[in-house]
């Protein structure tokens, strides 16, 4: 099921809530509404419960919690493949941008390229399609974070395995795929970022600047990588307004660390948040378990 707990200031549970049917069920994203209330983002195969309308396999399932976490609608989007959210906001006209995968092209999928695409969902404030998009190539392509920009449109991150359709400049495997949406959305500009490994973006917000940074990962030694610590590491891009890379930081150690989420503080600088597997005081590496790790990064 989804579990959504709400905290006190101190940390003490308020409430909480299950939500889901006889199916898996599962939560990616959840932000607070204007009216007070939460709007969470994930993937069901739920046929019952609370759950309605399910396409068949997997779908996005969105749903709009009052204030108190009780539903107040929810919505089954897809196909009979598999579709799953990654990433939702409350746009700046009361509705809501979601962001994920979807493999099959019915329902209320249209456009897929290939295996599978970037899916986006723009809903109006009760959650009806007001459009959809898919994204992608031929290959697999997935979208894992969306945010509304200052001009009403959207930037999209996740990776891309992809050398055709949308998708130009792929450095090899898997590459960083950052999409930038007008408010309809039309592709504006998009980036293939990264090297001839896996490389995948798993966070992206607008910077003060007009830019945007990315967090993710990256295994790649080449391309628009310049550094590497061993196996993944935490990969930070700072883009300027149209896409170009600004700077790139790979950070970590010399096991798997992986980023998950980043925003800009009030310094000017980043928080990043993600996992690394910890070193033993031996100096090897723990591949038995992993670590939170959180960098603050600062302007210079």
């Amino acid at each position: 099921d989804y579990w959504i707990v709400k905290l006190t200031s101190t940390g003490e549970i308020e409430w909480e809530k299950s939500l889901g049917g006889s199916g898996s069920d599962q939560a990616y994203s959840i932000v607070q509404t204007s009216d007070s209330g939460y709007i969470v983002a994930g993937e069901s195969f739920s046929p019952d419960g609370d759950v309605t309308g399910n396409h068949g396999g997997l779908n996005y399932w969105i749903v709009k919690l009052r204030s108190t976490g009780e539903i107040e609608w929810e919505k089954s989007l897809g196909g009979s493949g598999l579709d799953g959210a990654r990433s939702i906001v409350q746009t700046s006209n009361g509705g809501y941008i979601v962001a994920g995968y979807s493999d099959f092209p019915n329902g209320d999928v249209t456009g897929n390229h290939g295996r599978s695409d970037s899916w986006i969902v723009k809903l109006t404030s009760t959650g009806k399609i007001e459009w959809e998009k898919s994204l992608g190539g031929s290959e697999f392509d997935a979208a894992t974070s969306i945010a509304q920009t200052s001009d009403g449109g959207y930037i999209v991150a996740g990776n891309s395995n992809s050398t055709d359709g949308d998708v130009t400049g792929n450095h090899g495997r898997s590459d960083s795929w950052i999409v930038k949406l007008t408010s309809t959305g039309k592709i504006e500009w998009e980036k293939s970022l990264g090297g001839s490994e896996f490389d995948a973006a798993t966070s992206i917000a607008q910077t003060s600047d007009g830019g945007y940074i990315v967090a993710g990962n990256s295994s790649s030694t080449d391309g628009d990588v310049t550094e590497n610590h061993g196996s993944d590491d935490y990969w930070i891009v700072k883009l300027g307004s149209t896409g170009d890379i600004e700077w790139e930081k790979s950070l970590g150690v010399a096991g798997d660390d992986r980023a998950t989420s980043i925003a800009q503080t009030s310094d000017g600088g980043y928080i990043v948040a993600g996992y690394s597997e910890p070193i033993n005081s031996d100096g090897t590496i723990n591949y038995e378990a992993y670590d939170f790790w959180i960098v603050k990064l600062y302007w210079e």
